[in-house]
């Protein structure tokens, strides 16, 4: 019987070693043939970003090359079913010693639905210059985002001065509002003689059909005075209907604001020096507020 048991334990391991061996030829690897190193080669850049804010700019997608010697232009595509997308140019252009060239997209900025991403591709339509080990097309994904509409002059007549140039965004919604970006960073508060504690990443605020700016009621500027928090107040919250009619767009494309400076805000209570303040921002294709102040 004992020797029944081993006869059997050995034709059952003689089986499963002859399936293993049949299996593991099935699944034999092959390794694939090396490339040419001397084979110049075109590919996404796979450490870039793959997610974008379409703010009104164009896409800016990276492709490296291996060599570098010399320049180089190379045919592109793009794969948008949307159709919002395109190409600024179909050759991507290296220059001569450059491992990096961009592809530009570009798009029709006020028709994005803002509710949707939109998921595109760019890509080396040349297979000489692809290589099956690096990836020859640049997938992203982008959503409309607030739009960037450039560079604008902002002056603060009680704080900080100025003029001071800032950025100045838009709503991606269609609706007219917008954020000035960064209006009291550290450098002009400081320079004001100003405590800076923390900076408002921005002054939101609306422009109506009549002209007329609205905004928080209450906002908390991130410095002090005389060691005293700095806020500005909209004049609503005091009922000061004829401050609040100076909030306005000007005829040249200036934005007028009046507000009350006011110190050391606590809900109901604060101190204040007894009159408003002005603000301006002159819009793109405005005055220059050097001159028109």
């Amino acid at each position: 019987m004992k020797i029944n048991h081993i006869v059997r334990a050995f034709t059952t391991s003689l089986i499963v070693g002859m399936a293993l061996v049949a299996c593991s030829k099935g699944y034999e690897y092959v390794p694939a043939a090396a490339e040419d190193n001397s084979k110049t080669v075109v590919s996404a850049d796979m450490a870039a970003e793959r997610s974008f804010d379409a703010d009104g700019a164009d896409l800016m997608l990276p492709f490296v090359r291996n060599n570098t010697s010399g320049s180089l232009d190379v045919n592109i595509f793009l794969d948008d079913p949307s159709g919002l997308f395109s190409l600024v140019s179909q050759t991507l252009k290296f220059e001569s010693g450059a491992k990096t060239a961009y592809a530009a997209v570009k798009y029709s900025y006020d028709a994005l639905d803002p509710e949707k991403v939109y998921d595109i591709s760019v890509g080396v339509s040349q297979a000489e210059l692809t290589s099956e080990y690096m990836p020859a097309a640049f997938p992203v994904s982008c959503k409309k985002a607030w739009q960037n509409l450039g560079t604008v002059q902002w002056y603060d007549d009680w704080w900080t001065g100025g003029p001071f140039e800032k950025r100045l965004l838009k709503a991606p919604d269609g609706t007219e509002t917008y954020r000035l970006m960064d209006p009291w960073p550290k450098d002009e508060v400081e320079a004001a003689k100003l405590e800076f504690v923390s900076a408002p990443a921005y002054l939101e605020f609306k422009i109506g059909d009549d002209g007329l700016i609205t905004y928080a009621e209450i906002l908390n500027m991130g410095f002090k005075y005389s060691d005293r928090t700095c806020h500005m107040m909209h004049p609503s919250k005091r009922g000061d209907a004829a401050s609040v009619a100076l909030n306005v767009m000007l005829e040249d494309g200036v934005a007028q604001f009046c507000w009350y400076p006011i110190l050391n805000y606590s809900g109901s209570s604060y101190s204040w020096w007894g009159k408003t303040s002005y603000a301006y921002i002159s819009f793109p294709g405005g005055p220059d507020l050097n001159e028109w102040l």
